[in-house]
């Protein structure tokens, strides 16, 4: 069976070990070998959202995640969710408020659903909606969707902790004799460090100096957007700042304008930047959110941790950019480029001239960080 990859993960509690085609899907694999259908597929780019499983505990477009790259993982697909209290309350609820009417998008609609009642546990209309926007439905106007997940967050409905269904440590596999080459699955897939409540958060190392000097250089708000592929701060008086950030979607470029306010907060070193932002030409506004934090890095004298949290919300031609979590693997490497230039300014250097956020850019250099991962897994 050359070209083909050994994987073993857990499946809704199962122990699987496959040998699977590097190019197949785990949402094809999901559906073939193991004839878990309730994962549909559909725009097969991310963007739907029907293809959603959990995987290590967190949502997952499973047509644009490869099978292989979820060696070692645990896998939870809609029918994993049989015996779950939570589904069975969302389930009843999507049935009470009229929320699903040809079904093909409920299987990732309730998989997303469960993730936010857990997640934000008394979340109001407006943040469901905003966590919804990746789940794309043609039928039901989302009305029923969004009252089902509603009530069922809400603080009378009693939801327990996340933690309490929380998926089973990952199990750790010992090589069976005919493949050696196997190595016990990574169980740190998932940041240590995240901000609470975030849509999208990334914890990055910046070496080279330590919190108290990257909170000092942070405390330059002009200096640190250079680093920033795309921003530009016009204005900054300490407590509200302008400026604007430039993106490009191939072709489709926009400058998003505006204005916002910064809180520091230099006991915790902790700092929230919110602001609003509107490009003329594609007539789309944001809005967002940024915390982030500087801490120690533990064993580290000469390292810190930065780690940061974003929330936003898109409206208008360009809001359909904004729903897929390949977007998010996106906004990640933005952050990891911010994270580079950040040290080379701690160096004393200058970051890099940009000319913008290249969306393309970054996709091309996600798509060479997942084929590394992948040779990484053949060389096993």
């Amino acid at each position: 069976m050359s070209g083909l990859k050994k994987i073993q993960l857990v499946v809704n509690g199962a122990h699987v070990e496959a040998d699977v085609e590097p190019r197949t899907s785990l949402a094809d694999w999901l559906r073939e070998p193991l004839h878990l259908t309730g994962t549909h597929v559909a725009c097969e780019q991310g963007v739907c959202g029907a293809c959603t499983v959990m995987v290590d505990g967190k949502p997952v477009r499973s047509c644009i995640t490869w099978a292989v790259s979820c060696d070692g993982a645990d896998v939870r697909t809609i029918e994993g969710f049989d015996d779950d209290p939570t589904m069975q309350r969302l389930r009843e609820a999507f049935s009470r408020e009229h929320g699903l009417q040809c079904g093909f998008c409920t299987p990732g609609m309730l998989v997303t659903a469960r993730d936010i009642v857990l997640r934000l546990p008394g979340c109001d209309e407006s943040r469901v909606r905003h966590e919804l926007g990746g789940n794309l439905c043609r039928c039901t106007g989302y009305t029923g969707i969004v009252r089902a997940v509603s009530s069922v967050a809400s603080p009378d409905g009693a939801i327990e902790p996340a933690s309490s269904f929380a998926p089973p440590p990952l199990p750790r596999f010992e090589p069976a004799a005919d493949t050696g080459h196997l190595r016990a699955p990574v169980t740190a897939r998932i940041a240590d460090a995240v901000e609470p409540g975030a849509l999208i958060s990334e914890a990055i190392v910046i070496r080279g100096c330590d919190s108290q000097r990257l909170w000092a250089l942070l405390g330059d708000v002009g200096a640190a957007a250079s680093c920033l592929p795309g921003a530009r701060v016009d204005r900054y008086d300490g407590q509200t700042i302008a400026g604007a950030v430039r993106v490009a979607f191939g072709p489709i470029k926009a400058e998003f304008v505006g204005d916002g306010t910064v809180t520091r907060d230099e006991g915790r070193r902790r700092a929230t930047i919110r602001g609003d932002a509107a490009d003329a030409r594609s007539r789309t506004s944001a809005k967002a959110t940024i915390t982030y934090r500087v801490e120690a890095e533990p064993g580290s004298a000469d390292a810190a941790r930065l780690v940061i949290g974003m929330d936003y919300d898109v409206q208008g031609p360009l809001a359909q950019f904004s729903r897929s979590d390949l977007v998010r693997s996106l906004v990640a490497q933005l952050v990891r480029d911010f994270g580079r230039n950040l040290e080379a300014l701690a160096a004393g250097k200058s970051a890099p001239p940009s000319a913008g956020f290249s969306a393309f850019g970054l996709l091309w250099r996600w798509l060479a960080g997942r084929l590394r991962t992948l040779i990484g897994v053949g060389e096993r």
